[in-house]
């Protein structure tokens, strides 16, 4: 989804002020995405603050992910990119997503996480899947019970019956825009169940329905069977770790706060 369209469904929502910036925004896109949130504030005359209110009236997590939109247009998966250096490219990519990962407030997550009685994970994809186990594993590990839905469509209705508001469901996702997935994650909230979506740094609807988002970026390179263009997941691996680990700290430190008590 381009910039304008995504503006558009949020339309009715922005003020004046909003509407200058994005018109600002929307006119000088090539800027934006390069552009620091205070270089971008400088020169439309507005201050950080609104600039970053109105990213966050269209759902997004920040500037941050403003950019990332933009530069997202330019660089569409279908478009073949030659002579890519797909180790570098997937460094940067790393980076990126542990920086973001440790620029997002935690606590929160982990608290819901630590009194939660049971996990409940659902992924959509076949790679996502794989992340779900290993997921899985790690919060077992930790002592956390933990359940990982079937994929099958027509299964994810059942254990809705099951979940309670003690409950917490982890969402792992692509795209984020998957009607059933989304109606689902919105059926269990309405039960008190707090949901935290694992998706791509894209602008999705899973993103924006769930309690806490955490995110990570993919590699798609074009492989000569069918001519295809294949993603790449080793972000989510390592977000999913990295995760973990900071919910061991969050659980350590919890356990020692309770025997001190």
């Amino acid at each position: 989804m381009n910039l304008e369209a995504f503006i558009n469904q949020k339309y009715d929502t922005l003020n004046s002020t909003d509407k200058d910036i994005l018109e600002f925004v929307v006119q000088n896109k090539e800027l934006v995405k390069e552009a620091s949130l205070s270089e971008i504030a400088d020169k439309a005359h507005f201050s950080k603050s609104a600039v970053f209110r109105v990213c966050k009236k269209l759902g997004l997590t920040g500037f941050s992910q403003l950019r990332y939109m933009l530069q997202d247009e330019t660089n569409p998966e279908s478009e073949e990119v030659p002579d890519v250096d797909y180790l570098s490219q997937t460094v940067r990519s790393v980076l990126w997503t542990v920086n973001q990962f440790k620029s997002t407030k935690l606590d929160d997550v982990y608290a819901e996480v630590y009194k939660a009685n049971n996990v409940y994970i659902y992924a959509t994809g076949w790679m996502q899947q794989i992340m779900a186990q290993q997921l899985q594993r790690n919060l077992y590990l930790l002592g956390k019970m933990s359940f990982v839905f079937p994929a099958a469509l027509e299964e994810m209705s059942a254990p809705q019956n099951h979940v309670t508001q003690n409950d917490m469901l982890i969402v792992i996702s692509y795209s984020g825009m998957r009607a059933s997935v989304i109606k689902f994650v919105e059926t269990l909230q309405l039960q008190g169940v707090k949901v935290l979506s694992f998706t791509s740094f894209k602008q999705n609807k899973v993103a924006q329905e769930a309690d806490y988002n955490l995110y990570y970026d993919t590699i798609n390179k074009s492989i000569e069977y069918e001519n295809r263009r294949e993603r790449f997941f080793p972000n989510l691996d390592i977000l999913i770790d990295i995760f973990c680990m900071g919910l061991i700290n969050y659980t350590s430190a919890r356990e020692k706060e309770e025997e001190q008590s």
